[in-house]
């Protein structure tokens, strides 16, 4: 024990002040004697000295000074405290589809699962461990942890996926989390080299990779690619199947392609090292789900499978609303040549909203609904229509009208100076500076379109179409008029194109963009989702989405694309399906990469100890007994005055 302030003794001196207070205040008794008796003379001061007794209230008070003063004097007591600070270290493990390459009798991400286990088996009793997935996108699976059963669980329920891999953001996470850590440490486990990922995120933190991999030899299907439209048979529907060697060996190869599980091609051949070839699948004959596999002596088999659909034929219902019997007779003239177009023809005040829901698209001519008709259209000069004697009630009736109608001014003549022809209703157009268009409508493109053809409009390239998604429906305007175009003559050949382009687009019965998607990647439906829906994956696991619940009505999107093969969607009211596929070159490449010479600083952490000394106070607790104290001196007093001895 020891004191903080030791002049507070100096208030002992009270202690004198008391005895002082006592000797001298002392109550006289006066004691009647005979006068026959003789006494001596004694001093006053000897006579007080002598009746001065030590009672119980002297002693309260004397008590009271000594616990006043041992408060003053802040008494503490002295302690040591142990601190011992362990280890915090970031396990990042690459769970991405090249570490399903076959090693001996185990994979990569056998060996990678196995060392990280090892790792959590000498954690120190203080070291804490992260565990951190990364394939196409990176995750925490567990949080810094002393708790080896838990951790080990992490470790065992991850599984590799047939993914790409962004190692990069794995290591910046781990990275981000080293920062707050004094003794932190990262180890990578994978079967890249550390030359692969960014050179500043290794420079900021303190990282070890520990590779996997001696394999090199592998083959791959690099694409499965169907040329299909619904203006075409079956048999007229062409499939390619590109297929790459990775190694420097020659390899026999043996390509067999089914369609809806029966076998329509069954061919075998050899690729030099570093070799591709592309070969055509034939007897194509029905829809259904088209699967090329390849067997050959390799390493990784999680690419030598492809998916594509063959999308079902099936006639398109169109409602043409339009009072130019013009446009009428050119689609009339499509409608004669495919067989797979329908073409029903109202004018504009027979136009109603419930007689929308029996076609499949829409074509607007001149004519902007006042609400939205909730289903694919195409909208041709709409701009004419805002400009009749109808536009004011328009504008304020329909919010809709809005959307398609901001900004627009009329251009005359017309130069197209530049087309989009990565969009589906752009193919098959390579030349579109000479098209013969008299005057058109540029507008500015709402933000959920992409501009389709642009013109000189005053030194500036303005757009005078434009397509895009809204409320879960394809749009597309044309600020031109295809009425003004003959299709049956060669100067109209071009718009013809483009008509039947954005026809099929429209189609809803077309899953161009959902039926081939890499794993890793994101499906979008192609239509409003109303209804809770469900979705088998590959390996039949059945995920439940409630629409409501999740608010996802106009824009249902479907990210765990983890595995390749065929995705099945259903509802209340309908189902649907899409395939996903590897073709990822940097997974295919299996070999290990050569490692750099430059080497990485990394210092292994130790656990730290620290003693740290602490005083604890103690004379605070010492005033709890002074209104104890105080009270029974009040009543000793009052009980000593009614005695009359106070």
């Amino acid at each position: 024990m020891g004191f903080l302030n030791l002049l507070a003794f100096g208030y002992l001196s009270l202690i004198g002040l008391v005895v002082y207070l006592y000797i001298f205040n002392k109550k006289k008794n006066i004691v009647h004697v005979s006068s026959l008796i003789p006494w001596d003379v004694i001093k006053e001061d000897t006579v007080r000295s002598r009746v001065f007794k030590i009672d119980m209230l002297f002693v309260l008070q004397t008590l009271l000074i000594l616990l006043l003063v041992f408060f003053l004097a802040k008494p503490y007591l002295k302690s040591s405290i142990i601190n011992i600070s362990g280890k915090n270290i970031v396990l990042v493990v690459d769970s991405s589809a090249s570490m399903q390459t076959v090693e001996g009798d185990e994979t990569r991400f056998d060996m990678a699962r196995s060392q990280a286990l090892k790792m959590i088996g000498k954690l120190g009793q203080w070291d804490k461990m992260m565990v951190i997935s990364s394939n196409y996108y990176s995750r925490v699976v567990s949080n810094f942890s002393d708790d080896k059963a838990r951790l080990n669980k992490a470790i065992n329920d991850l599984m590799p996926t047939d993914t790409g891999t962004n190692l990069d953001e794995g290591v910046s996470l781990g990275v981000s989390f080293l920062k707050n850590s004094e003794r932190g440490e990262m180890y990578v486990l994978t079967d890249r080299s550390a030359s692969s990922i960014n050179f500043t995120n290794l420079k900021s933190g303190n990282i070890k990779f520990i590779t996997f991999g001696e394999e090199s030899a592998n083959v791959a299907i690099t694409s499965l690619d169907v040329y299909q439209d619904m203006f075409k048979d079956y048999t007229e529907r062409e499939a390619y199947a590109t297929i790459e060697n990775y190694s420097n060996d020659i390899k026999t190869v043996r390509l067999n392609v089914f369609l809806n599980d029966e076998i329509i091609m069954d061919e075998e051949f050899e690729l030099s090292g570093n070799e591709q070839k592309t070969l055509s699948v034939m007897n194509l004959n029905a829809p259904g789900i088209l699967k090329a596999s390849i067997q050959t002596d390799d390493f990784l088999l999680v690419d030598n499978t492809a998916y594509a659909i063959i999308n079902e034929i099936k006639p398109i219902n169109v409602l043409l609303v339009s009072d130019n019997y013009s446009l009428k007779d050119e689609l009339a003239k499509i409608e004669q040549g495919t067989h797979r177009i329908i073409v029903t023809h109202i004018a504009t005040s027979e136009y109603e909203q419930e007689v929308i829901k029996n076609y499949d698209a829409a074509i607007f001519h001149k004519f902007i609904p006042v609400n939205n008709p909730d289903v694919n259209s195409l909208y041709v000069t709409p701009y004419l229509y805002s400009s009749n004697s109808q536009a004011g009630v328009v504008k304020e009736g329909s919010a809709f009208s809005n959307v398609l109608i901001s900004e627009h001014n009329l251009v005359s003549p017309v130069k197209v100076l530049d087309w989009d022809t990565t969009h589906p209703t752009m193919l098959h157009l390579t030349n579109l500076d000479d098209l013969n268009i008299k005057s058109a409508f540029t507008m500015k493109p709402p933000d959920w379109s992409t501009p389709l053809i642009k013109i000189s409009d005053n030194l500036n390239d303005s757009p005078i179409a434009f397509a895009g998604w809204y409320e879960g429906k394809k749009i597309i305007s044309l600020g031109f008029d295809l009425s003004d175009f003959d299709f049956s003559k060669s100067d109209g050949l071009r718009m013809l194109i483009m008509t039947l382009n954005i026809i099929q687009w429209l189609n809803p019965y077309e899953a161009v963009d959902n039926s081939k998607l890499l794993t890793g990647g994101q499906y979008r439906l192609n239509y409003a989702l109303t209804e809770s829906i469900e979705i088998v994956t590959p390996e039949n696991e059945v995920l439940e989405y409630d629409v409501k619940g999740n608010a996802t009505e106009a824009n249902f999107v479907f990210n765990k694309i983890e595995s390749t093969g065929e995705y099945r969607i259903s509802g209340t009211n309908f189902n649907n399906r899409f395939v996903a596929n590897l073709f990822d070159s940097n997974e295919s490449r299996i070999a290990p990469e050569s490692v750099d010479d430059e080497e990485f600083k990394f210092e292994e952490k130790e656990a730290e100890t620290l003693i740290k000394d602490e005083k604890t106070e103690f004379g605070k607790y010492l005033l709890l007994l002074v209104p104890f104290l105080l009270l029974i001196e009040w009543l000793l007093y009052h009980k000593k005055v009614r005695d009359g001895t106070a």
